[in-house]
């Protein structure tokens, strides 16, 4: 299976705290990605920063081989999924309309 979405020595946080760093991650097209861990351990951080949310603070994350830093938001959205563990609308949506 190919690679969709790769990191490669990844460091990811914010401005003045890292929050996790040196992440190598392959995900094949089709592939689920469950991540778990305490609160407050970074997982919704490198999730950010594995959509292109957050900018990397080392290393690189690819999507379908190329710099997902050089994609603009529409380009990830056309190619990668994100299904959050809770999402609160700001009004009242059908599962017809969220999908």
């Amino acid at each position: 299976m190919a690679v969709a979405l790769e990191a490669r020595g990844l460091g990811y946080g914010y401005p003045g705290r890292a929050v996790g760093r040196g992440l190598d991650l392959d995900l094949g097209a089709g592939e689920v990605l469950c991540v778990l861990g305490p609160n407050g351990g970074g997982k919704t951080t490198l999730f950010r920063t594995l959509l292109g949310l957050l900018p990397a603070q080392a290393g690189e994350v690819r999507l379908d081989g190329a710099p997902l830093d050089g994609m603009t938001r529409a380009g990830v959205a056309r190619r990668l999924g994100y299904v959050p563990q809770g999402h609160a609308a700001p009004f009242a949506f059908t599962v017809r309309d969220a999908v």
